[in-house]
């Protein structure tokens, strides 16, 4: 298992894209899709900030350049790929609310989840991209701060100061609700979700499972006590709670459950890293960006297909879409972000 490929990972990744997929097929009020964003949050954070503390500890420095053309690599060509696709395809059906520039324009440069600052404009129906807008944010910032800031801070002390963050977004949030009338905008605004990201790089600074010799390894009762927290936060509708403290909980949560799974060796792993899992993990990204508008041409092309056809047809055409970007974008670009790791790493140590 290897940094850049931690195997768990794949089986959350999977079941967040799953998650949020059945969800969006017509299962919201029993499936909680928001949560299977939440999980991808937190296993961003986990991730870079892991990435990032290996790095800092190999070269002693944070390469912010290369660091930014990986992440530019990695994200940009399949998502304007499919916007462009979409937006194309959209020429030729007729559409209530059609493409506008500004619109489009805040899908390309990550605005979506602030629509107010291009005038609420529309732009390609379908993706959801207003949590890849909370995340791109996400990686501008922090990698100047871990350099800046945390790299040269013990491990416990940059996870307090993450700790910290999470819990003045929380407070940020408490105090949100109290002046907005719409308090459902809470769940899409970066300076309100940030702390789900957060929570990951918690795990990743504190107590990092393929880091830290000696970590905390949860016992099974900490992972039903975490479960039990998950409940109860699906359980529970009042507004209030879920647009305030509900992220709170569920980050504590999933701190336990990623560090239990991560350091398994019994069934746990095993389930989470099963060929199925780990193909969906693979097309995990073209897959949260094109299902959306895949599940809505089904809904308009068979408008009597039962929920069990819907979601059938909509998987197997999302998957067809994500294995052919997979093969001809990702795979080549995933090569390339390699060779430029190891060449940084390289000129770093040389220097």
């Amino acid at each position: 298992m290897t940094l850049d490929h931690i195997v768990p990972l794949d089986g959350f990744r999977a079941l967040a894209i799953l998650i949020v997929f059945v969800a969006h097929c017509g299962l919201e009020r029993l499936i909680p899709g928001g949560f299977g964003v939440t999980i991808f949050f937190f296993l961003s954070g986990y991730l870079i900030t892991t990435l990032l503390r290996s790095e800092y500890a190999q070269t002693g420095r944070i390469d912010i350049k290369a660091f930014y053309i990986r992440r530019s690599v990695r994200i940009l060509p399949s998502l304007y790929i499919t916007l462009l696709l979409i937006l194309g395809i959209s020429q030729w059906l007729p559409a209530e609310h059609p493409a506008e520039f500004w619109g489009v324009f805040s899908q390309l440069v990550f605005l979506t989840n602030y629509p107010w600052i291009t005038g609420y404009a529309q732009g390609v129906t379908g993706p959801p991209l207003w949590s890849l807008a909370v995340e791109e944010h996400f990686y501008l910032i922090f990698p100047v701060v871990f350099s800046a800031i945390l790299a040269a801070l013990s491990p416990r002390k940059a996870a307090g100061l993450c700790l910290g963050a999470c819990i003045a977004v929380l407070g940020i949030r408490l105090a949100t609700v109290a002046t907005i009338s719409d308090i459902g905008q809470v769940y899409y605004w970066t300076h309100t979700r940030i702390d789900s990201i957060l929570f990951g790089c918690c795990l990743a600074l504190w107590q990092n499972p393929v880091l830290d010799k000696g970590a905390w390894r949860p016992r099974l009762v900490h992972v039903l006590f975490a479960l039990a927290i998950l409940l109860g936060c699906f359980a529970i509708r009042d507004e209030l709670f879920r647009q305030t403290v509900r992220y709170t909980l569920q980050g504590g949560a999933l701190f336990v459950i990623f560090s239990y799974a991560i350091q398994d060796r019994g069934w746990v792993s095993i389930a989470l890293s099963t060929r199925p899992l780990r193909v969906i993990a693979l097309y995990s990204y073209t897959l949260y960006l094109i299902h959306v508008p895949v599940i809505a041409g089904v809904h308009a092309l068979f408008p009597t297909l039962g929920l069990l056809g819907i979601i059938g047809i909509s998987g197997a055409l999302s998957m067809l879409y994500a294995a052919g970007m997979y093969a001809l974008v990702e795979q080549p670009a995933a090569n390339w972000r390699r060779r430029l790791r190891s060449s940084s790493r390289t000129a770093a140590l040389a220097i």
